[in-house]
């Protein structure tokens, strides 16, 4: 197979041909250059006949073949040099070894000096560097709002948020080309086999190994995401000669925001970086070095670039799941030309993967941690069941109230408690009082009612919210019923140790009703309101000891269900006629019995 050999600032590469090939800066080519003076779209190198040719496409810095300047098209033969701005390549026919390079008049070494070969050392001492403003993108990784965003940014570049230390998110340079960048895709490690053939890649295999090792051994252990942030920059500096840096993670809104930042020189200037370079990196989810970014952005007059003297950078995405997508991106940057070579490029992409781990495990027991909090609070609400569909996001639970046309509230308390408290002392009373609420609350959520609030020795419920059920009054009335059933079973346990019995009214009654969070930013309630609920804690009231007493409203969605007795119609407060109670004796026998478990 034809093969293009080039030389780079690490060694040889080999680059299997296909039949059509472009050569240029542009990330679109099959094969990038980083190199500065090479044009975006350079040259391209097709297969015709079963030999390859090389077009040139007129870039100014020109293409050479063996010292002599293509003007349209050449055939290329075996060892062949080809020449493009200060990169050297040798084509390879896959016939053979390669001939020794061509020499003698018109060979490489007569060409002219701007397309020699000029490489520079990846770590060299950077100049002092002042403080200077940090601008970053408010980035909407895979939002289709991106582009509104973008035009809305540029339309007016005064509008800016607050982010982290100062940072200004400030959109002016989205609209900017990528210029000189490569996208690099680690190669992972070779078996030893394969890899002991060649011992620059096994120098960089175990570079990568103890970078990912002390890194582990640096920030395993951090819990606290901010602190674990700041220490990947810290560890990555290090390791790669950069001067600034920055770590940006998605918020809820898919929008990636600054959340550490680093200099080298251990000032708290903010740092700028480029938009259009991040959205790159989030979209195509690859590492991208940028090699002068001065001149490549020069065509589209990135002053951002030149003024805060941005000259090598390298932006890695924070990818731990391609299927969770990528958590946030990584900026490291240097005002030093060339700093970075794609050797530091493929060992920072493979620490930042070790970085997202990390991350991603630091932000999922956050998570977790919220739930259970989440859990155990609505848990004390609703039935377990319901808490769970809450915290999973399938029910909505949010402050402000939900006008409800059909709730059925059921209010209880215990008859004559000021008096038996008079002459208990009063941990025996709170003890009393959590036995006899524990046992309620679960008939009650048996039933998946939910609990709105105790009021000293009474429960309010109510059914139909969050989550509402056709036979909701059905549901209601037979947790009263369970739980006459429930107390005579907690007398008889008091009674065998010698203490008083209790006795308890029940009222429920079916209307409108507003229900949610009510309360302040600091504590929520989750109730309803409404004369509905005035109306169910009158019945109550007027409840004998041992009654269930419900209002015609509910009565009607019974349907025929429970044996029932009519009370004497009553004035209640607030209302000016008389109401009608009924009394709910037992279910009826001759129907079939409906499941006391939740459906």
């Amino acid at each position: 197979m034809a093969r293009l050999i080039l030389a780079t600032a690490e060694g040889q590469q080999a680059i299997d041909l296909r039949p059509t090939n472009s050569l240029g800066r542009h990330p679109n080519n099959t094969i990038q250059l980083l190199d500065k003076i090479v044009s975006k779209e350079h040259c391209i190198l097709e297969l015709r006949d079963g030999r390859f040719i090389l077009r040139y496409l007129g870039s100014l810095n020109g293409t050479y073949v063996n010292g002599e300047r293509v003007r349209g098209e050449q055939l290329l033969r075996h060892g062949d040099e080809i020449a493009l701005g200060s990169t050297r390549a040798r084509y390879d026919d896959g016939s053979g070894p390669l001939p020794p390079p061509p020499i003698g008049p018109g060979a490489v070494q007569h060409m002219p000096p701007s397309a020699a070969p000029t490489w520079q050392p990846a770590h060299t001492a950077s100049p002092p560097i002042e403080p200077r403003p940090l601008v970053t993108p408010p980035l909407a990784a895979h939002s289709p709002q991106l582009g509104t965003q973008l035009l809305a940014a540029i339309a007016n570049p005064a509008s800016t948020r607050a982010g982290i230390a100062g940072t200004r998110i400030d959109m002016n340079d989205a609209t900017r080309a990528i210029g000189t960048q490569i996208a690099v895709q680690t190669k992972g490690f070779l078996p030893f086999e394969g890899a002991s053939q060649d011992p620059q890649q096994l120098r960089l295999d175990y570079e990568r190994l103890r970078i990912t090792w002390e890194l582990t051994r640096d920030i395993g252990l951090e819990r606290d995401l901010d602190q674990l942030l700041d220490k990947i920059l810290l560890a990555l500096f290090k390791f790669v000669n950069a001067d600034r840096g920055v770590i940006l993670l998605r918020d809820d809104d898919t929008t990636l925001r600054p959340r550490a930042v680093r200099r080298r020189d251990g000032t708290d200037a903010p740092i700028q970086i480029s938009s259009t370079i991040l959205n790159h990196v989030v979209k195509e989810r690859a590492s991208v070095l940028t090699h002068d970014a001065a001149m490549d952005f020069a065509a589209s007059k990135g002053k951002s670039m030149i003024l805060n003297r941005i000259s090598s950078a390298m932006v890695v995405p924070l990818l731990h799941d391609r299927e969770r997508g990528v958590l946030g991106a990584l900026w490291l940057d240097s005002e030093a030309l060339a700093q970075f070579q794609p050797k530091d490029l493929e060992i920072v992409t493979a620490v930042a993967s070790q970085a997202a781990m990390f991350i991603e495990n630091t932000l999922l027991q956050k998570k977790v941690e919220k739930e259970i909090v989440l859990r155990e609070r609505f848990s004390r609400l609703v039935a377990p069941n319901v808490a769970e569909q809450m915290i999973l996001g399938k029910l909505e639970v949010k402050k402000g109230g939900v006008l409800l046309n059909d709730c059925t509230v059921f209010n209880s308390d215990i008859r004559g408690f000021t008096a038996m408290s008079e002459g208990t002392p009063a941990e025996e009373i709170v003890d009393m009082l959590n036995d006899y609420f524990e046992r309620m609350v679960d008939t009650l959520f048996k039933y998946e009612g939910t609990l709105d609030k105790f009021m000293g020795d009474g429960i309010m419920a109510f059914w139909g919210a969050p989550v509402a059920h056709p036979d909701d009054a059905v549901r209601c009335v037979q947790c009263a019923l369970d739980q006459v059933e429930v107390l005579g079973q907690f007398n008889r346990m008091r009674v065998q140790q010698g203490r008083p019995t209790l006795a308890v009214g029940i009222g429920v009654h079916t209307g409108s009703v507003v229900v949610g969070y009510v309360g302040s930013s600091k504590a929520l309630s989750y109730t309803v309101i409404g004369d509905t609920a005035n109306t169910s804690a009158r019945l109550c009231s007027s409840a004998l000891a041992g009654q269930v007493v419900v209002s015609e409203m509910t009565l009607a969605r019974l349907g025929g269900r429970f044996e029932v007795e009519e009370l004497d119609a009553r004035s209640l407060k607030g209302k000016e006629k008389p109401m009608r109670r009924f009394n709910v004796l037992r279910e009826k026998t001759t129907l079939p019995s409906v499941s006391r478990s939740p459906v």
